[in-house]
């Protein structure tokens, strides 16, 4: 079955890369981290987040679940990025952070619960998880076709601690930009293991 997300952003892949900044709430992340930590990168895009945090001395895995993401990415980065679906995530204490930019916001609310349960499993004690989330209350699609979960904060925090056992949870909300260049409302969680 063709999932319309993955779809889009095979078909527009080259015009994808080329919009956007490295994300301004990377470094508080990457803050929390031990120097050097390894981090899974879901949803790699561009692979201008993981540029910046191997730039930065981190050890990165960045993956994406479309092939022609992957291969932008490949590009910039000049190392292989993993293509694989949120719930392939098979690890079990192998990071010290995952980093979750605008990329599980297209996981279906059904599958979220599990997602997120191995993203805990993949993280070692202490770990991070920081994934951010477009506001809403229904899921469904945008003007471009890509699914979306929509999650408002109280919804994302219910989602998240009945997930997996966090050792602390915390969220930031703020206003931005879609790649549509609409009006934004976003909220990302910290979860930490």
């Amino acid at each position: 079955m063709s999932d319309p997300s993955l779809d889009f952003y095979d078909r527009h892949a080259t015009t994808y890369v080329e919009q956007g900044d490295v994300n301004p709430r990377l470094a508080a992340f990457l803050a929390l981290l031990p120097a050097g930590g390894r981090i899974l990168e879901l949803g790699s895009g561009s692979g201008r987040d993981a540029l910046a945090m191997l730039q930065a001395g981190f050890a990165v895995e960045p993956t994406d679940g479309s092939a022609a993401l992957a291969r932008q990415a490949e590009a910039r980065l000049g190392r292989t990025v993993r293509l694989m679906a949120f719930d392939q995530l098979e690890a079990e204490q192998d990071f010290d952070g995952i980093y979750a930019s605008a990329s599980l916001l297209h996981a279906r609310r059904a599958a979220l619960p599990g997602i997120i349960s191995r993203l805990h499993r993949a993280l070692k004690p202490g770990g991070y998880a920081w994934a951010s989330f477009k506001d809403g209350t229904q899921e469904g699609h945008d003007g471009f076709g890509r699914y979306y979960n929509y999650l408002d904060r109280a919804a994302l925090a219910a989602m998240w601690s009945g997930g997996a056992p966090w050792s602390s949870l915390a969220f930031e909300s703020w206003d931005g930009l879609g790649y549509d260049r609409l009006p934004t409302r976003w909220h990302a969680v910290i979860a930490r293991r």
